[in-house]
């Protein structure tokens, strides 16, 4: 312990770890003062587009149910309150969806068209900065930890007084682990958590997914400064140890996340989506022309033992739109619930990638713990769909248990309209969430980089 605070106590006099830890606050400031001001900006148009929509549904006129059910209304998805942090692919699969009769809408309003320069750049995030820059601030405190000592003698003078390198290498890994924690954790808790509750977002959802959260960029740092600080202990100067290092973080950080998209795309290829619109198109078209809905017609009169409309219980028409709508539930099921799979496996298949980068099982482990990943799109775009039947088999069902005879038709009015429920979307928990695969692989990332360092320090030479 006592060579622990001495390493710190030198450490905190080094100007190499104050520039850095300003550097690295002004940056996170930056990015997370811009993503809250959005934050803010959107959350007030979401509250407000939704109570203008639940207005104009409610005081729409009087009309017949399927009428109002084509009126239709607009829907949004309530952002995650950690997305200031780590949007995930929120940006780029939008948050509103048009609820109307017959149609499985896109959800629209995305964020990444109206992206800024440094968006663009791929440092639009605080996210981006601590999978990217971090590990360069990791590597420039541990680069020189022994090459810099080896350089000036005093390795070798440590040693020869019986210092174990072992204990050596464990004092200055805590000490500059503690130096992470300070210029990067401390900074994420505190900044996170005041963004997050000023957004209104209370305690109980917000802490239990920023204190993990904020744990794994600790460990992704940490894994960038062992590895640095193995390097030390192997080359010979600290020239050599900081470019073996940069080295590293090109290929981990830049180069391993490109070649594991590509490698993704090519092993587990995702659907296509203008193929999977294409077969619901033919499906729904060859359900509606004039000879099946004639069909349908018979089977009806047929089940209730009438030969004319006017004879039922119940209103044919309505009958008919439901029977309809029903067998276009099955299609959008099946043809989107395989497009939404395909997708997924591919999450799954990149989470995996990990293996090639400690870079790839961050990203997915932090968009997780964030409730920004794509199982959380995937959710609201269901619960969405859930919400459009339920309001079409309302206004379905208004239709038949009021049958007018001939070509009259049943009018309804506010009273009908105000029996629809507004849309209340609830995210995933985090108890729900999968990030076993992820977590387990920067587990072995640390895991493997510590055997590494352990069998590096037992070839130490000064």
């Amino acid at each position: 312990m006592r060579l622990v605070r001495a390493e710190l106590g030198q450490l905190l006099r080094d100007a190499r770890l104050r520039w850095i830890g300003a550097v690295l606050v002004v940056l996170l400031s930056v990015a997370l003062v811009g993503a809250w001001r959005q934050a803010v900006r959107d959350a007030d148009d979401v509250q407000r587009i939704t109570q203008a929509e639940r207005g104009r549904w409610l005081g729409q006129d009087a009309k017949t149910p399927h009428s109002a059910d084509h009126y239709g209304l607009w829907v949004f998805k309530p952002s995650a309150p950690l997305a200031i942090l780590d949007p995930g692919v929120e940006p780029y699969t939008g948050r509103m969806v048009r609820i109307e009769a017959h149609l499985f809408n896109d959800a629209v309003f995305r964020a990444v068209q109206d992206a800024n320069p440094l968006a663009r750049a791929g440092l639009g995030s605080v996210a981006d900065i601590v999978q990217l820059i971090v590990p360069l601030f990791a590597i420039l405190l541990g680069f020189s930890a022994f090459a810099a000592d080896r350089e000036r003698g005093t390795l070798r003078l440590a040693l020869g007084n019986g210092a174990a390198p072992g204990r050596l290498f464990t004092a200055r890994l805590a000490a500059l682990l503690s130096a992470l924690a300070l210029v990067v954790g401390l900074p994420l808790l505190v900044l996170g958590g005041l963004a997050a509750a000023s957004l209104d977002a209370p305690g109980w959802e917000v802490w239990p997914r920023l204190v993990p959260w904020v744990a794994v960029q600790l460990a992704y740092a940490a894994a960038f400064l062992i590895l640095a600080m193995t390097l030390s202990l192997t080359a010979r100067t600290a020239r050599a140890a900081l470019a073996a290092s940069l080295l590293a973080w090109v290929l981990l950080c830049v180069a391993a996340p490109r070649l594991a998209t590509v490698g993704v795309e090519a092993a587990a290829p995702a659907l296509s989506y203008r193929d999977t619109r294409a077969r619901i198109d033919d499906a729904v078209r060859g359900h509606r022309t004039a000879e099946a809905s004639d069909e349908r017609a018979k089977a009806i009169l047929a089940r209730y033992g009438v030969t004319a409309p006017d004879a039922l219980p119940v209103d044919l028409r309505g009958l008919l739109s439901s029977e309809n709508e029903q067998h276009n539930f099955a299609v959008f099921d099946a043809a989107f619930g395989a497009f939404f799979d395909s997708l997924l496996r591919q999450e799954r298949a990149y989470a995996w990638a990990g293996l090639l980068s400690p870079r790839i099982a961050l990203q997915a482990l932090s968009a997780t713990l964030a409730g920004t990943d794509f199982p959380q799109h995937v959710r609201f775009v269901w619960a969405a769909e859930h919400y459009r039947r339920g309001i079409s088999e309302r206004m379905n069902r208004a239709i038949i248990d009021n049958p007018q005879g001939g070509e009259r038709r049943y009018t309804a009015g506010h009273d009908l309209w105000e029996t629809v429920p507004p849309f209340d979307y609830v995210p995933m928990p985090l108890a729900g969430a999968t990030f076993a695969v992820p977590f387990a692989i920067l587990a072995a990332w640390l895991a493997v980089l510590g055997g590494a360092a352990a069998l590096a320090i037992r070839r130490l030479k000064p």
